[in-house]
Protein backbone atom coordinates (compact mmCIF):
# COMPACT_ATOMS: atom_id res chain seq x y z
CA UNK A 1 0.00 0.00 0.00
CA UNK A 2 1.33 3.42 -0.97
CA UNK A 3 1.05 6.44 1.31
CA UNK A 4 -0.79 9.38 -0.22
CA UNK A 5 1.27 12.49 -0.76
CA UNK A 6 0.06 16.05 -1.21
CA UNK A 7 1.92 18.09 -3.81
CA UNK A 8 2.04 21.82 -3.19
CA UNK A 9 2.98 24.09 -6.09
CA UNK A 10 4.68 26.98 -4.36
CA UNK A 11 4.28 29.42 -7.25
CA UNK A 12 0.52 28.82 -7.54
CA UNK A 13 0.07 28.96 -3.75
CA UNK A 14 1.94 32.28 -3.61
CA UNK A 15 0.06 33.83 -6.53
CA UNK A 16 -3.35 32.83 -5.19
CA UNK A 17 -2.69 34.24 -1.72
CA UNK A 18 -0.94 37.32 -3.09
CA UNK A 19 -3.89 38.10 -5.36
CA UNK A 20 -6.51 37.56 -2.68
CA UNK A 21 -4.58 39.58 -0.07
CA UNK A 22 -4.14 42.49 -2.48
CA UNK A 23 -7.82 42.48 -3.41
CA UNK A 24 -8.91 42.33 0.24
CA UNK A 25 -6.57 45.18 1.23
CA UNK A 26 -7.86 47.23 -1.70
CA UNK A 27 -11.48 46.55 -0.69
CA UNK A 28 -10.78 47.50 2.95
CA UNK A 29 -9.19 50.77 1.83
CA UNK A 30 -12.06 51.67 -0.48
CA UNK A 31 -14.77 50.82 2.04
CA UNK A 32 -13.19 53.00 4.75
CA UNK A 33 -11.90 55.76 2.43
CA UNK A 34 -8.27 54.94 3.24
CA UNK A 35 -6.66 54.60 -0.16
CA UNK A 36 -3.21 53.15 0.52
CA UNK A 37 -0.36 53.56 -1.93
CA UNK A 38 -0.03 50.80 -4.50
CA UNK A 39 3.54 50.03 -3.46
CA UNK A 40 2.54 49.56 0.18
CA UNK A 41 -0.37 47.34 -0.84
CA UNK A 42 1.95 45.26 -3.02
CA UNK A 43 4.52 44.84 -0.24
CA UNK A 44 1.83 43.80 2.21
CA UNK A 45 0.30 41.35 -0.28
CA UNK A 46 3.74 39.84 -1.00
CA UNK A 47 4.23 39.24 2.72
CA UNK A 48 0.78 37.67 2.83
CA UNK A 49 1.70 35.38 -0.04
CA UNK A 50 4.92 34.33 1.69
CA UNK A 51 3.07 33.83 4.97
CA UNK A 52 0.88 31.23 3.26
CA UNK A 53 3.91 28.85 3.29
CA UNK A 54 4.13 28.93 7.10
CA UNK A 55 1.63 26.11 7.81
CA UNK A 56 3.65 23.82 5.48
CA UNK A 57 6.99 24.70 7.11
CA UNK A 58 6.03 24.88 10.79
CA UNK A 59 3.28 22.97 12.55
CA UNK A 60 1.77 25.39 15.06
CA UNK A 61 -0.45 24.36 17.98
CA UNK A 62 -4.13 25.04 17.33
CA UNK A 63 -4.34 27.49 20.23
CA UNK A 64 -1.51 29.58 18.76
CA UNK A 65 -2.48 29.37 15.12
CA UNK A 66 -5.49 31.69 15.27
CA UNK A 67 -3.85 34.49 17.35
CA UNK A 68 -0.77 34.43 15.12
CA UNK A 69 -2.91 34.65 11.97
CA UNK A 70 -4.89 37.56 13.38
CA UNK A 71 -1.74 39.36 14.50
CA UNK A 72 -0.11 38.90 11.09
CA UNK A 73 -3.26 40.23 9.38
CA UNK A 74 -3.04 43.35 11.56
CA UNK A 75 0.64 43.71 10.58
CA UNK A 76 -0.34 43.51 6.90
CA UNK A 77 -2.92 46.26 7.40
CA UNK A 78 -0.34 48.43 9.18
CA UNK A 79 2.16 47.95 6.35
CA UNK A 80 -0.48 48.68 3.70
CA UNK A 81 -1.99 51.81 5.27
CA UNK A 82 0.63 53.11 7.70
CA UNK A 83 -0.03 55.09 10.88
CA UNK A 84 -3.69 56.05 10.96
CA UNK A 85 -4.58 55.75 14.62
CA UNK A 86 -5.41 52.56 16.48
CA UNK A 87 -9.18 52.92 15.96
CA UNK A 88 -8.83 53.32 12.18
CA UNK A 89 -6.33 50.47 11.96
CA UNK A 90 -8.68 48.18 13.89
CA UNK A 91 -11.53 49.07 11.52
CA UNK A 92 -9.28 48.39 8.51
CA UNK A 93 -8.16 45.11 10.07
CA UNK A 94 -11.75 44.00 10.72
CA UNK A 95 -12.82 45.00 7.20
CA UNK A 96 -9.82 43.18 5.75
CA UNK A 97 -10.71 40.00 7.64
CA UNK A 98 -14.38 40.16 6.63
CA UNK A 99 -13.41 40.82 3.01
CA UNK A 100 -11.05 37.84 3.05
CA UNK A 101 -13.76 35.55 4.43
CA UNK A 102 -16.35 36.85 1.96
CA UNK A 103 -14.02 36.77 -1.04
CA UNK A 104 -12.72 33.31 -0.18
CA UNK A 105 -16.26 32.03 0.24
CA UNK A 106 -17.39 33.49 -3.07
CA UNK A 107 -14.45 32.00 -4.95
CA UNK A 108 -14.96 28.59 -3.32
CA UNK A 109 -18.67 28.70 -4.15
CA UNK A 110 -17.94 29.71 -7.75
CA UNK A 111 -15.58 26.78 -8.25
CA UNK A 112 -17.87 24.32 -6.53
CA UNK A 113 -20.68 25.31 -8.89
CA UNK A 114 -18.43 25.17 -11.93
CA UNK A 115 -18.53 22.09 -14.12
CA UNK A 116 -14.73 22.20 -14.24
CA UNK A 117 -14.08 22.57 -10.54
CA UNK A 118 -11.26 20.00 -10.76
CA UNK A 119 -9.13 22.16 -13.06
CA UNK A 120 -8.11 25.71 -12.16
CA UNK A 121 -6.78 27.71 -15.07
CA UNK A 122 -5.13 31.10 -14.75
CA UNK A 123 -7.86 32.77 -16.81
CA UNK A 124 -10.75 31.25 -14.84
CA UNK A 125 -9.06 32.15 -11.56
CA UNK A 126 -8.59 35.79 -12.64
CA UNK A 127 -12.18 36.10 -13.85
CA UNK A 128 -13.66 34.60 -10.69
CA UNK A 129 -11.36 36.71 -8.48
CA UNK A 130 -12.35 39.96 -10.20
CA UNK A 131 -16.04 39.04 -10.17
CA UNK A 132 -15.93 38.06 -6.49
CA UNK A 133 -13.98 41.23 -5.63
CA UNK A 134 -16.66 43.40 -7.24
CA UNK A 135 -19.35 41.63 -5.22
CA UNK A 136 -17.38 41.98 -1.98
CA UNK A 137 -16.62 45.65 -2.69
CA UNK A 138 -20.27 46.42 -3.49
CA UNK A 139 -21.38 44.68 -0.29
CA UNK A 140 -18.81 46.62 1.73
CA UNK A 141 -19.88 49.97 0.27
CA UNK A 142 -23.52 49.20 1.03
CA UNK A 143 -22.58 48.34 4.62
CA UNK A 144 -20.54 51.52 4.89
CA UNK A 145 -23.50 53.58 3.75
CA UNK A 146 -25.71 51.97 6.38
CA UNK A 147 -23.12 52.43 9.09
CA UNK A 148 -22.68 56.13 8.31
CA UNK A 149 -26.42 56.77 8.07
CA UNK A 150 -27.41 59.10 10.90
CA UNK A 151 -30.30 57.91 13.02
CA UNK A 152 -31.93 59.06 16.24
CA UNK A 153 -34.15 57.64 18.96
CA UNK A 154 -36.82 59.80 20.57
CA UNK A 155 -39.36 59.34 23.31
CA UNK A 156 -42.61 61.24 23.02
CA UNK A 157 -44.56 62.17 26.13
CA UNK A 158 -48.15 63.18 25.40
CA UNK A 159 -51.22 63.28 27.62
CA UNK A 160 -49.73 60.83 30.11
CA UNK A 161 -48.59 58.42 27.40
CA UNK A 162 -45.03 57.63 26.32
CA UNK A 163 -43.87 55.94 23.14
CA UNK A 164 -40.47 55.51 21.49
CA UNK A 165 -39.57 55.96 17.83
CA UNK A 166 -36.50 55.26 15.71
CA UNK A 167 -35.95 58.00 13.17
CA UNK A 168 -33.79 58.64 10.13
CA UNK A 169 -31.93 61.97 10.11
CA UNK A 170 -32.71 63.96 6.96
CA UNK A 171 -31.05 67.28 6.13
CA UNK A 172 -33.74 67.79 3.49
CA UNK A 173 -36.49 67.88 6.10
CA UNK A 174 -36.93 71.65 6.39
CA UNK A 175 -40.63 71.56 7.29
CA UNK A 176 -41.64 73.98 10.06
CA UNK A 177 -44.90 74.70 11.83
CA UNK A 178 -46.02 78.06 10.34
CA UNK A 179 -47.10 79.84 13.55
CA UNK A 180 -44.30 78.83 15.93
CA UNK A 181 -41.59 78.19 13.28
CA UNK A 182 -40.67 75.03 15.19
CA UNK A 183 -39.12 72.17 13.20
CA UNK A 184 -41.34 69.21 12.38
CA UNK A 185 -40.51 65.55 12.96
CA UNK A 186 -42.42 63.60 10.33
CA UNK A 187 -43.66 60.26 11.66
CA UNK A 188 -45.57 57.47 9.95
CA UNK A 189 -49.01 56.93 11.46
CA UNK A 190 -48.31 53.17 11.40
CA UNK A 191 -45.67 53.63 14.12
CA UNK A 192 -48.00 55.51 16.48
CA UNK A 193 -50.42 53.93 18.95
CA UNK A 194 -54.15 54.74 18.89
CA UNK A 195 -55.54 57.35 18.86
CA UNK A 196 -52.36 59.15 17.66
CA UNK A 197 -52.40 57.18 14.40
CA UNK A 198 -55.66 58.93 13.37
CA UNK A 199 -55.11 62.70 13.43
CA UNK A 200 -58.49 63.34 11.79
CA UNK A 201 -60.35 61.50 14.56
CA UNK A 202 -62.48 63.43 17.01
CA UNK A 203 -60.86 61.37 19.77
CA UNK A 204 -57.40 62.82 19.10
CA UNK A 205 -56.23 64.06 22.53
CA UNK A 206 -54.25 67.14 21.40
CA UNK A 207 -54.99 70.28 19.38
CA UNK A 208 -54.28 69.60 15.73
CA UNK A 209 -52.38 71.96 13.42
CA UNK A 210 -52.21 71.85 9.63
CA UNK A 211 -48.55 71.89 8.61
CA UNK A 212 -48.04 72.74 4.93
CA UNK A 213 -45.01 71.50 3.00
CA UNK A 214 -43.80 71.44 -0.59
CA UNK A 215 -42.10 68.72 -2.63
CA UNK A 216 -41.15 68.30 -6.25
CA UNK A 217 -44.53 66.66 -6.77
CA UNK A 218 -46.45 69.66 -5.43
CA UNK A 219 -47.79 71.04 -2.16
CA UNK A 220 -49.68 69.25 0.60
CA UNK A 221 -49.96 69.31 4.38
CA UNK A 222 -49.58 67.10 7.42
CA UNK A 223 -51.79 67.14 10.45
CA UNK A 224 -49.60 67.46 13.51
CA UNK A 225 -49.45 68.23 17.20
CA UNK A 226 -47.02 69.51 19.80
CA UNK A 227 -46.30 66.85 22.47
CA UNK A 228 -45.86 67.66 26.12
CA UNK A 229 -42.20 66.65 25.89
CA UNK A 230 -39.77 65.04 23.42
CA UNK A 231 -36.58 63.36 24.62
CA UNK A 232 -33.79 62.79 22.12
CA UNK A 233 -31.19 60.16 22.92
CA UNK A 234 -30.52 56.47 23.30
CA UNK A 235 -28.41 54.01 25.27
CA UNK A 236 -25.14 55.56 24.11
CA UNK A 237 -26.34 59.15 24.40
CA UNK A 238 -27.63 61.12 27.35
CA UNK A 239 -31.26 62.13 26.65
CA UNK A 240 -32.03 65.80 26.27
CA UNK A 241 -35.21 67.73 25.61
CA UNK A 242 -36.01 69.08 22.14
CA UNK A 243 -38.89 71.28 21.07
CA UNK A 244 -40.65 70.28 17.87
CA UNK A 245 -43.96 69.39 16.31
CA UNK A 246 -44.90 65.88 15.26
CA UNK A 247 -46.26 65.72 11.73
CA UNK A 248 -48.30 62.56 11.14
CA UNK A 249 -47.88 60.96 7.72
CA UNK A 250 -50.83 58.70 6.96
CA UNK A 251 -49.56 57.72 3.50
CA UNK A 252 -46.13 56.17 4.12
CA UNK A 253 -45.95 53.13 6.34
CA UNK A 254 -42.17 53.27 6.73
CA UNK A 255 -39.15 55.42 5.93
CA UNK A 256 -36.51 52.93 4.78
CA UNK A 257 -37.30 50.77 7.79
CA UNK A 258 -37.54 53.67 10.25
CA UNK A 259 -40.57 55.25 11.92
CA UNK A 260 -40.02 58.68 10.40
CA UNK A 261 -37.51 61.42 9.65
CA UNK A 262 -36.05 64.04 11.95
CA UNK A 263 -34.36 67.27 10.82
CA UNK A 264 -30.60 67.15 11.31
CA UNK A 265 -30.85 70.58 12.96
CA UNK A 266 -32.35 68.85 16.03
CA UNK A 267 -29.43 66.44 16.48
Amino acid sequence: MYAEETVIYSDILFLINFSLDYLCLFIAGRVLNCGGRVLRLLISAVLGGLYSFLPYLIILPTLLSLPINLAFAFLMVFIAFGKRGIKKLLLLWATFMVSAALLGGLITAAYSLSARSDSITALSFCIICVFSAFIALAYGLICRKKIHTKTASIRIFANGNRFSLNLLADSGNLVTEPFSSLPVIIVSSASLPPPYDSPESELFPHPIRAIPFSTSAGSACFLGFRPDKIELGGLAQKPHIIDAYIGIDTQNKSYSGYDGIIPTSLL
